[in-house]
């Protein structure tokens, strides 16, 4: 079994090695090194070290993970003195690693409960090894940058989908460390809830069943939601071939404008681009005030004269929100009425662009919304736009796509 970083992880290490001076700040020994001292001082402070002696069957556990995943640097286990709640959490220090146990996991879990969870706490050591550390490195990058109070939200929202990918990179490592997938799930549910005894069969349906009724996407701030680890270690046991990409399905969701990563907000932009593109297309409404409105969007006026909607495209626009969706309809509407010469045409054209797009009921609504429609009224402005829109195609003999 070949573990290897999620795509989006693979992306991101890309899009931060070509910051030169940025990767090379965070990359130095001596930065890391400052930070790894101050760490271990709080460690010994506030946790108890377990000795190999002192717990050797627990150390057993630990060695078999180790050789299951190739790792071969020391790692110390430690009892945290001051938090309650059920948790588990490790930190790479150069060449050794330290592991903390809090709450009451030693005696929630049964051996090969524990075996999985020291395994997914091995599999991060795993991760941030990969490649030279660069996964270590990128994580530093865009956690600081989003824990900077004036970096914009996307920031926020790319290091959020790192780490949850990275639970769910750890989740697979348990699985080879393991082989089965039930005391993976059985340790989740158990640290989440507090039972000493579930049913792996039980919660896999329960978690079937949570996503047929919810819509895709993740809202777990720094772990996915427990139903989605368990579906992801089935779907990753059953079919490894699509895996990937029905993660990301479920864990991104649809497009949604208030919660944009660095690479759905380039994406967002070009559809933007390829939109606007589209409406131009007809030499009609290329209009001197259509134009100026283009350069409010893109300063560079640099039309694809080409622009089609094909199914890739409706495919974008069908992958989004609601808010993502009434956002395409605004520039719809925001092109129909910036030329008061035009405007009667331009909202048959958008009319009909939206049916295309699957954008019909957001783009009623905010019609009636911004000009104060009813519904009767509605329907006889539609009519009179695209009757308007019928007679310019005719007079001038050409298509509007």
């Amino acid at each position: 079994m070949l573990l290897k970083p999620f795509p989006f992880q693979q992306k991101l290490v890309e899009y931060f090695k070509k910051q030169d001076k940025t990767w090379e700040w965070f990359a130095d020994t001596k930065t890391i090194n400052a930070q790894n001292e101050a760490f271990k001082t709080d460690l010994l402070k506030n946790s108890y070290r377990i000795n190999k002696e002192d717990d050797p069957a627990i150390y057993e556990l630990l060695e078999k993970a180790k050789n299951k995943l190739g790792i071969i640097i020391p790692i110390t286990i430690y009892q945290s003195q001051y938090i309650d709640m059920n948790n588990a959490s490790i930190v790479l220090l150069e060449n050794e690693a330290h592991l903390v146990l809090s709450g009451s996991i030693l005696k929630l879990l049964l051996p090969d409960e524990l075996l999985a969870l020291l395994a997914h706490e091995l599999s991060h050591v795993l991760l941030y090894t990969f490649e030279n550390g660069d996964y270590e490195i990128v994580k530093r990058i865009i956690n600081a940058i989003a824990n900077d109070g004036s970096s914009e939200l996307y920031y926020n929202e790319t290091a959020r989908l790192f780490q949850l990918y990275s639970e769910l990179f750890c989740d697979l490592g348990a699985y080879k460390v393991c082989d089965n997938i039930e005391p993976i799930i059985s340790t989740l549910v158990k640290i989440n809830t507090g039972l000493e005894k579930i049913s792996v069969e039980s919660y896999l349906i329960q978690a079937k069943e949570i996503l047929d009724r919810v819509d895709a996407g993740s809202e777990g701030v720094s772990h996915p939601e427990t139903y989605i680890r368990a579906k992801s270690l089935e779907l990753f046991r059953d079919n490894q071939a699509d895996y990937y990409q029905k993660i990301k399905e479920i864990i991104d969701g649809k497009v949604d404008l208030h919660l944009l990563n660095i690479f759905s907000k380039k994406e967002l932009h070009e559809t933007t681009k390829l939109l606007i593109d589209f409406i131009l297309r007809p030499k009609w409404t290329q209009s001197e005030h259509c134009i100026a409105l283009y350069r409010q969007y893109f300063t560079n006026y640099n039309r694809n004269t080409e622009a089609l909607i094909d199914e890739p495209f409706k495919q974008l626009i069908n992958n989004s929100k609601n808010n993502t969706k009434e956002y395409f309809a605004y520039i719809l509407l925001d092109f129909a009425l910036c030329d008061t010469d035009l405007r009667e045409p331009f909202i048959g054209l958008i009319l009909d662009l939206a049916e295309q797009l699957t954008l019909t009921e957001q783009l009623k609504e905010i019609l009636k919304k911004e000009l104060k429609l009813t519904d009767k009224s509605f329907k006889e402005m539609s009519k009179k736009a695209s009757s308007s829109l019928n007679e310019i195609l005719e007079s001038e003999n050409e298509k509007a796509y």
